[in-house]
């Protein structure tokens, strides 16, 4: 296990709006949250808290974009692109946070009910609102359920999308050298709990599973980065409550039970109905990192689904180099699932959370920050206190510093 916690910054402010920035050559800094759309009655005052905190620390410290990690919308995702819920868990929750979002899908966006997953239908709709007139705000940013872009990011690099910016931002239009390659990845038709429902024959895990799988690992071996990061919303390895991939929410013993059954439903036509969906367990989201990050050696694995804080040390099942960032204390902090279930460099529970990054060619820090807010606020005033801080090296084999006090 990591450090646990320090008292190396605190502050507390009523924000403004950043001020204009913009991205520059030689530097990638972003901030990482998830888990963040409000599935507590207390969620509208922390997901704004943690919002002004984060606007905050981009201000102090710098920030080119944010990573927002999944379940961006509780319970069940949004219905459409003029659905209310975008006003009141994203726009005005993050009014302050004057950058770019880049998100990912979670179970909770895909569902019907309250995050089986089967429904990806809704979360197309947060694909839609990309490009959507009613995203006036230009701080959205999910051209497709899963896609790639390059960091520090511009209107000349060769994306394949319009990146949306908001007011005041300025995106430069000459091509800059990339430090940073980010892959959003779509990890729900792989780990849902319920199979899909009226769009089964395009996200059974079957078939969509195969084809994110060739994009990603074309994308991976034709990237010029230096830095290559993925993020999704499910884990990879986790000390939260739903775990592990191949074991989330304690349903090995279903692998073990129902190993010959998945074995015979792969077999089968699609559709397929079942009352238990194979991808449940997430086994085939382990399997799908094991044959792409694990054997790519992929930077850093980023995601939320726990709501918790963690820097998960490299698994040796995975090649020994990739790190993973949980980040899902975006607005509900719960406790861990088993605190010792992998090692870590850092973690920490029942805390309103979320990361910032800095990125150059060949270092590269990361800090960990918690958010308080006074009992019965409304976010506006808040309090924010750097947890952990750590450095780390590229080149050769890496080594770490921590500067955690």
């Amino acid at each position: 296990m990591g450090n646990s916690s320090s008292n190396d910054s605190t502050s507390s402010a009523r924000t403004s709006p950043n001020e204009s920035t913009v991205p520059v050559p030689g530097v990638v800094r972003f901030v990482g949250f998830g888990d963040a759309g409000q599935a507590t009655g207390a969620g509208p005052a922390a997901q704004t808290a943690v919002g002004n905190a984060m606007a905050q620390i981009c201000k102090e410290r710098g920030c080119d974009f944010a990573l927002e990690f999944g379940d961006n919308f509780y319970l069940s995702g949004v219905t459409s692109t003029t659905d209310s819920q975008w006003n009141g868990k994203f726009e005005n929750p993050y009014a302050n946070l004057n950058i770019p979002v880049f998100a990912t899908l979670g179970n909770h966006d895909n569902s019907q009910g309250p995050g089986e997953g089967s429904d990806n239908s809704r979360g197309d709709v947060q694909v839609a609102y990309h490009t959507a007139s009613e995203n006036v705000n230009k701080k959205w940013n999910m051209p497709s359920r899963y896609y790639k872009f390059t960091a520090p990011i511009s209107s000349g690099n060769a994306n394949g999308f319009n990146i949306n910016t908001p007011k005041g931002y300025v995106l430069p239009t000459q091509p800059i050298e990339p430090i940073v390659e980010f892959f959003s990845l779509d990890s729900s038709p792989l780990t849902a709990i319920g199979l899909p429902t009226n769009d089964a024959a395009t996200y059974n895990y079957l078939t969509y599973g195969p084809v994110m799988l060739d994009w990603y690992n074309t994308g991976l071996k034709n990237s010029k980065a230096p830095w290559k990061i993925a993020f999704a919303h499910h884990p990879y390895v986790s000390n939260g409550l739903h775990g592990n991939a191949g074991e989330y929410d304690g349903t090995g013993a279903v692998t073990t039970v129902f190993g010959p059954l998945n074995s015979a439903i792969k077999q089968l036509p699609l559709p397929i109905n079942t009352v238990i969906a194979p991808t449940q367990t997430g086994e085939p989201w382990l399997d799908f990192h094991n044959n792409s990050s694990c054997k790519a050696g992929v930077d850093f694995y980023m995601f939320g689904h726990d709501h918790d804080i963690e820097w998960l040390k490299p698994q040796s099942k995975c090649g020994s180099k990739t790190n993973f960032i949980l980040s899902g204390a975006g607005e509900q902090p719960r406790a861990f699932g088993d605190a010792n279930r992998n090692p870590t460099y850092f973690q920490k529970d029942n805390v309103l959370a979320f990361w910032w990054f800095e990125f150059k060619k060949d270092t590269m820090s990361g800090a960990a920050y918690e958010v308080s807010f006074p009992t019965g606020g409304d976010g506006s005033q808040f309090t924010v206190k750097k947890l952990f801080e750590q450095t780390m090296a590229r080149t050769g084999n890496r080594t770490t510093q921590s500067t955690t006090q």
